[in-house]
């Protein structure tokens, strides 16, 4: 126990020291967006890393049902951030990738992104309040709803990073939506890794034009793509949290991810 908790306290202080040193990108000596990218990277990796160790053999357990049964429940999930990519911006040239040589930077940025959330949000803080009062007589979904919350406005620190009012609050609403996601897929699947490799993926077709590229790339076909794909999903997820309440209230020792 002793060695664990200085495990635990060693980790603390290497993310602290990483986040510190990360605030000064200007003491790196190499290009803006290189030093950028890798300021966003670090801290976070860092963070996962400490939240494994909490987690310990909690955060390995395998898919519920099996890893195919999860997968082919999850690709409505997987299809959501397939369509986040700016396919339509790039075939037609208003958007363009330009740094590719920072592809596999800009990819770890995006895994430790997921990395992070996923394990605080869905592995740590959901079971938890699951267990609690918070559960309440919707169960599962409540805390659900709860967890979806907290992660959407924890994106209100974008408005201290410069970003405007609109932008934060189109936001804290799709964050929102994809927190009941990951969220219900985490309570559905009881794997965290499944809900790492869609917010990974989500992000790296969100931000792939942003970080490496320029342009304008949420076009209307980008929109139309996203509202029906978005749609289907939706129903996918209620249907399937209504089932995961019955299931709840019809025993409420099953055990649960």
């Amino acid at each position: 126990m002793k060695a664990h908790r200085a495990v635990l306290a060693g980790l603390l202080v290497l993310c602290l020291g990483v986040a510190a040193v990360c605030s000064f990108p200007s003491i790196f000596p190499w290009e803006e967006r290189f030093v950028r990218l890798l300021c966003e990277t670090l801290p976070r990796l860092a963070v996962a890393g400490f939240l494994l160790v909490v987690l310990g053999g909690k955060a390995l357990l395998p898919p519920k049902g099996g890893f195919l049964r999860a997968l082919v429940w999850s690709l409505p999930c997987f299809a959501v951030a397939l369509v986040n990519f700016p396919y339509s911006a790039l075939i037609t040239g208003s958007a363009r990738i330009e740094r590719v040589d920072l592809l596999w930077l800009f990819l770890l940025k995006c895994l430790s992104v997921a990395l992070m959330e996923e394990l605080f949000f869905r592995a740590l803080l959901l079971p938890v309040l699951r267990e609690t009062r918070w559960g309440g007589k919707w169960g599962s979904f409540s805390a659900v709803l709860l967890s979806a919350a907290l992660f959407s406005l924890m994106h209100l620190i974008n408005l201290l990073m410069g970003a405007g009012w609109g932008a934060t609050a189109l936001q804290l609403g799709y964050t929102f939506l994809l927190g009941v996601m990951f969220g219900v897929m985490y309570c559905i699947t009881g794997n965290v890794w499944l809900c790492v490799a869609v917010h990974a993926l989500f992000d790296v077709g969100g931000l792939i034009v942003t970080d490496l590229g320029t342009g304008a790339f949420q076009d209307l076909v980008f929109w139309v793509l996203t509202a029906v794909v978005g749609a289907l999903c939706a129903v996918h997820i209620l249907l399937s949290a209504l089932r995961l309440r019955k299931k709840e209230r019809e025993d409420p020792s099953a055990p649960q991810a």
